[in-house]
Parts: structure tokens; sequence; C-alpha cells
């Protein structure tokens, strides 16, 4: 990490808009309790302006890195010089962190954040069977995730078939998993990571009994804090997980990429 404590470590998270990212807020709750010389601060930064922030950060000596949220997911995946495994797989990033030399490094933390939190539940993803909803960014990380950490076989779910079966693909070439685009009739982790259940859209396509079968339900969603299909599943006495939960535990593990804190979970 480039950065030295002569002033206050800032770390920016970038969207276009961020009005509505509560992450700042979060972070700043943290640094506060632990007595920490550092602020997390929106920065509403539309695509025209990335490469001019890029030419400022790696010369910026109190910035160990920043965040993003939507649109530059994919545009700095392309601008950092090195990524993870799965931060290429994808082509996204959510954090990207300030080597020597201003070097960019990028990591894709969603999928760590929610399988995280899935097992503080006390449910392993090791030898488990997934059902997830929503083919994207998100949805991509937890399953290839899922299957580092030994999943048994993954299901995929998505409004757009194709983009389920180029997952599938990517999923299957980091391990020896059977990989599906059809909904089982039992599972035993149901992950929904889609805008499905977010005010004014349809629920996640989950029946019942995929539901009443399932040993833990995870929702990605933020809004609302409690979705319906977390209350269902609360209602049936299966461990759920929270948007706010998994964003606790990313949260961690990105800090911990930039230095910010010991450990990541």
């Amino acid at each position: 990490m480039k950065t030295t404590q002569t002033a206050t470590l800032v770390i920016p998270i970038l969207g276009d808009p961020v009005a509505q990212v509560a992450t700042p807020g979060l972070w700043n709750e943290v640094f506060r309790a632990r007595q920490r010389d550092a602020v997390c601060v929106p920065i509403d930064l539309p695509p025209a302006g990335l490469e001019s922030f890029l030419r400022w950060v790696r010369e910026a000596r109190n910035v160990p890195g920043f965040l993003t949220t939507v649109p530059h997911k994919v545009a700095l995946a392309q601008a950092c010089d090195t990524l993870s495994a799965t931060a290429r797989l994808l082509g996204v990033v959510n954090t990207v962190r300030l080597d020597e030399g201003g070097a960019l490094a990028g990591e894709m933390f969603d999928g760590q954040g929610m399988l995280d939190a899935i097992e503080r539940t006390g449910v392993a993803v090791s030898g488990a069977r997934l059902v997830i909803c929503g083919a994207g960014a998100a949805g991509g990380a937890i399953a290839i995730e899922a299957a580092l950490r030994g999943a048994r076989e993954i299901s995929l779910i998505d409004a757009d078939p194709g983009r389920a079966s180029v997952l599938a693909e990517r999923v299957s070439s980091v391990a020896s998993i059977p990989v599906s685009t059809q909904s089982p009739v039992s599972t035993d982790i149901l992950v929904n990571a889609s805008p499905a259940g977010s005010p004014g859209a349809a629920p996640p396509p989950f029946g019942e009994a995929l539901i009443a079968n399932a040993r833990c339900v995870a929702d990605a969603l933020t809004d609302p804090a409690e979705t319906a299909l977390v209350k269902q599943a609360r209602l049936r006495g299966i461990p759920v997980v929270t948007g706010q939960e998994m964003a606790a535990c990313q949260a961690a593990r990105m800090r911990a990429f930039l230095g910010l804190e010991a450990g990541g979970t």
C-alpha cells in the first residue's frame, strides 16, 4: 500500500449517482468507534471523469484505495494493473487498492461477503447445493466463491437465460461441479442476488417448496431492509441473511484489503 499516515486517510466511493449509497455512513461509524483517523466520502463521478480521477488518485499520498458502485465497475476492472481471479473472470471490481508506484489492484468482494454471512448462520457452503437468482456481477461473484468453497452443485436463475448460461460456463471453469440453469425442486442454500423483491419489482421466482426445504435463505437487497423472501423464511424458522449482513461482512473484507484493519471476516 502506498499511503503514509501524514493526514486523515481518505477512502472515496465512486458512483453515478452516489447519493443513495449507505457505505460512507456505515464505514465512518466503524472508524469513529475504532478511533481511526480515516473517512469514507462519496464522489458523484460521471464516466467522463473517471480517467481524471485515476490520474489524481495515483498521486494522492493519503488514499489507500477506493470503492465503486455502478456504473464504474467494468471500466475500473479494465483500468486496474492487477485483478483477483474472480474480478478477472467477471470483468468487474468493487474495490481498488493503491499499491507502490500508483499501481491499481482490483477485487470483487460480493461473493466473499455473502458467503461469510451465510456461514455465520452455521450453514456450511462446502458440500451444499445452492440456487442463486441473478447472473449479474453480484450473482456471479457469489457463484464463483461458492464453487471455490466446495459447493456440491449450483443452479443459476436469471431473467436472461443467455446470461445465466454464460455465468454457468465461467463457474464451471473454476471448479468441477454441476452447474445448472434450471431451478431444482430442493436446495440447501437459496440466494437472491437480483433486483427481484425490491420496491416495484416482482419477487424472486422461488417456489414455496424450494424455500421450505432450504437450510439458509439469503437476500442481497438492502431496500427493503427485510425483504418478503427473508420474512417468509423467518416465519418458517429458516436461518436468513439480509443485505445489511452481507454488506457488513463484505465491508470487513474491503477494509482488510485496503490495509485498514486486520483479517477479513
